[in-house]
Order: structure tokens, then sequence, then C-alpha cells
């Protein structure tokens, strides 16, 4: 079994169990967070964006097949076993482009679904939400059933990675994606926690749309559909999870069996508005901006030591960091 299955199982009998999902491709963080897996003796959830990682290079360079290996390898020299790492892939849909009209950025996207699934990748956020070129209102009928043709090709690529590996455990599935663009809003002001009769019909849309395509295999391993449970940041502040304002919600969310609940943004909370979420439910927790954010101040700190030690010849940093950031502003 998974062990996200596992989670899921845990906090339906009541247990509050949860995870964090470190969403960054920085060395320095990834690093980081294998070497706490290790000294903690537990697992670590690594996910890569459909903007960072795809079969293009995304702004990394790497496709998934480069980004497993990448991420292993790293396992390797921290010590930690590779059984011990969780890899998933974060809004896997059409979401790099979308401004192409939806036929062709949707051929995209079944590939960047298969080839996430075919090398091994075991979390697999389906995530068809968003408009794109000639679309007009995107019914949750409509997101159903594009996520269905990604399902096909995620289905297919496990199979051709369990037909390299066999007995390697099939995907586990994410759907919805009622978030902020990935990395923030950037506006954290007019929030709203998802209604929990949308969450309710979404299921529902999707179940039906799973079971009449013949997945129903793999909607059994739906573990965790993504909510707004109240939190996002911005540039100027940050939302900090209320409880009493997702009661609904969570409550709605403990009585659907075999799904948690997925927060997206939940970068900067205090430790206390975590704790809290994974009480409520939201068990996975993403993080990733927050993340390179510290490896960042670290690597400033060190750099203002540099300075007023004044010996040897200096790394100027920050200037260079500074200067890259102007040159190419794509990103």
């Amino acid at each position: 079994m998974n062990i996200l299955q596992e989670i899921v199982e845990q906090q339906k009998s009541g247990e509050a169990k949860g995870i964090c999902s470190v969403c960054s491709s920085s060395p320095l963080v990834i690093d980081a967070a294998l070497l706490h897996a290790k000294e903690t003796d537990d697992c670590v959830l690594i996910e890569a964006t459909a903007n960072q990682v795809n079969q293009n290079g995304g702004y990394t360079g790497m496709t998934p097949e480069d980004f497993r290996a990448f991420v292993l390898e790293r396992a390797d020299l921290a010590g930690l076993g590779r059984e011990k790492v969780i890899l998933g892939g974060d809004h896997l849909g059409p979401v790099a482009w979308q401004k192409m009209h939806a036929e062709e950025s949707m051929d995209l996207a079944k590939v960047l679904v298969y080839d996430f699934a075919a090398a091994g990748f075991t979390k697999i956020h389906l995530d068809a939400s968003m408009p794109l070129g000639g679309d007009g209102f995107l019914s949750t009928e409509k997101i159903a059933d594009r996520t269905v043709t990604l399902l096909k090709q995620a289905e297919a690529g496990a199979a051709a990675y369990s037909e390299k590996h066999p007995g390697a455990e099939p995907p586990v599935y994410v759907i919805g994606s009622e978030v902020p663009t990935p990395g923030g809003s950037g506006e954290e002001t007019g929030l709203h926690v998802t209604d929990p009769s949308d969450l309710k019909s979404m299921l529902v849309c999707f179940k039906n749309r799973f079971e009449n395509a013949g997945f129903s295999d793999a909607w059994d391993r739906v573990v965790a559909a993504v909510v707004q449970p109240g939190v996002e940041f911005g540039n100027d502040g940050i939302h900090e999870y209320i409880p009493e304002e997702a009661a609904d919600l969570v409550q709605t969310a403990m009585d659907i069996p075999g799904i948690v609940l997925e927060g997206h943004s939940t970068d900067y909370q205090p430790e206390s508005a975590l704790r809290s979420l994974v009480e409520d439910g939201v068990a996975i927790l993403k993080v990733g901006p927050a993340l390179t954010f510290a490896a960042r101040e670290g690597l400033f700190a060190l750099a203002y030591i540099e300075k007023e030690l004044g010996t040897g010849d200096p790394s100027c940093f920050i200037e260079k960091l500074d200067e890259c950031m102007l040159k190419d502003q794509s990103n």
C-alpha cells in the first residue's frame, strides 16, 4: 500500500496524520528535505510542477526521467534509502500551454502525464481546470472529461513503468484545483474557502466520469482533492489558517471515505496553523516558495558574514544573483 493511502486510512480512523509535499527544484532545498527525512527516519514527498519539469525540459531543463534521477542520486548522497522517497507530479495538465488552442495544449498535456507516470512517479495530480485557447466557461463536467483523458495516459505510462519494474506500485491520484497560481497568487485578500457542496458535486462528477470510462480501479486510488481551506500568501502578507472558517468544509471531507484534502500555498503558515490543518484533515501540505526563500536567506547570511570577515576573494553572491535576475526576467 502506498504511504499516502496509509495516511488516508489513518485520517479516516481519527488519527491526525499528514505529510509535507516539498515542491521545489532547488538542490539546496531538496538536499535539506532528504537529510531531514534521514535524521527523522521518515519518508519524504518531493514534487515537480508541470512548469518546472516537462517533456521540453521546463524551466529547470529537466524531463520527468531527469528529475527522478536527480532526486534519487541526491538521496543516495544523503544516505536516505530510495524506498523512502515519494515522487510526485503537481498540476499535471495543460497549464504550461494555456495560450494554445485546447486540442493542441491537451495533446502536449497527454505526453506530459504519460512521461511522469512512465518515469515512476507515484503521486499524480491531474489538473485540467484551466481555460485553454478557444475555451469559454469551463464546467465541472468538461474539466472531468479532460481529466479522464489525462488519466488514460497516466495509467498507460504506469503500465509501461511496471513492465520494466515488476511489482511496482500503481500511482495514486489527486484531483481538483481550487487554488491560485502555483507559487502564490500575489494577493492574499478576497480569499474564499471551498464551498462543501462544490467539493461533493465535484467528487460525484469525477467519480462518474472515471467509472464510465472503465477506470473504477483508478478511482479507488484517488487519495486527495485539492481545496482552498483558507490559506494564502502574497507579496505583502499571509492569510493564516482559521479553523472556524473551514469548519463546514472539514466536516464534509471527514465524512467522505477514502479521500483527504490537499492544501496548496501553505507556505509561511505558523506551526500551530500547520498542526491545525492536519488535525482538520488537510493531510497533504504543499510548500515550495517558503523553502526556497529560506535557502536564499541562508545564502545571503553567509554572504554578509563573508563581507564582514573581509578575507579572501569575495564571491559577490548577492550582486551576481541580482545581475542574473535582471538579465533574464522570464521566470
